[in-house]
């Protein structure tokens, strides 16, 4: 494993999922750790679990004053922020025809104008040799699904945001890569009508988050002069493969 020995690391979107492992990972990597989501709970929990390098502050990607003040909270707290890792994200499946346009706009207002709420709050805190990871998804590579295609859609747009972050930061010496993973074993659509199915296929053909997580970190640990495009990653249970 890449060593991030005394990297200051945000993970925004900390609390669950991909985002939780992320946190696991790098801290076990040697990184100092902020981590932000909406359920202080949760975090609270996670940072038990890393002993006392992590610091923890409450924000809603959807509200921009609410993850402004996280984000200087964590800055104030581990002295500054050397990576970002946008994590924060949800997904609602659903044909355009029959769908609640409501749950469009939760989707489009976390994945795509919370990650540009994110980030315009978290770039001002970095510099040269420092990395922006956003997590996206194969869902910003292609449309799987018509039940899939508002998520992929905002997918799609989380790949254009992270070229825009790559066009205007990279100037300065900061590096932007995006993440994308196929299925994840995660809890993403828990909860939701007719999603029980494709919750199943998620948890047994998905990736484990830390597979995931290992992706991040191995990103996060090259050398300040190599910069991932993008990491797109699946599971060969996905693919059919055998393993």
């Amino acid at each position: 494993m890449e060593s991030l020995n005394g990297r200051r690391v945000l993970v925004v979107g900390a609390s669950s999922g991909i985002g939780a492992a992320i946190a696991t990972a790098a801290g076990a990597a040697g990184a100092r750790l902020g981590l932000v989501a909406r359920r202080r709970d949760r975090l609270a929990e996670l940072a038990d679990t890393l002993g006392d390098t992590a610091v923890v502050a409450e924000g809603d990607v959807t509200d921009p004053q609410s993850i402004g003040a996280a984000v200087h909270a964590v800055a104030d707290g581990l002295g500054g922020i050397d990576d970002v890792v946008l994590a924060a994200g949800v997904m609602a499946l659903g044909s355009v025809e029959e769908t609640d346009p409501e749950r469009w706009r939760t989707v489009l207002d976390v994945n795509v104008t919370g990650l540009l709420t994110a980030a315009r709050a978290v770039l001002p805190h970095l510099g040269p040799g420092g990395t922006v990871v956003v997590i996206s998804s194969m869902s910003g590579r292609r449309v799987a699904s018509a039940a899939g295609g508002v998520y992929a859609a905002s997918k799609h747009a989380a790949h254009a945001v992270a070229e825009t972050l790559r066009l205007e930061v990279g100037p300065r010496g900061v590096r932007v890569s995006t993440v994308s993973p196929g299925f994840v074993a995660t809890d993403l659509v828990a909860g939701q009508e007719n999603a029980a199915t494709f919750g199943e296929r998620m948890h047994d053909e998905g990736l484990d988050p830390a597979d995931v997580a290992a992706g991040v970190v191995h990103v996060l640990g090259l050398p300040p002069a190599v910069v991932v495009v993008e990491y797109a990653v699946q599971s060969v249970r996905q693919l059919g493969y055998r393993n």
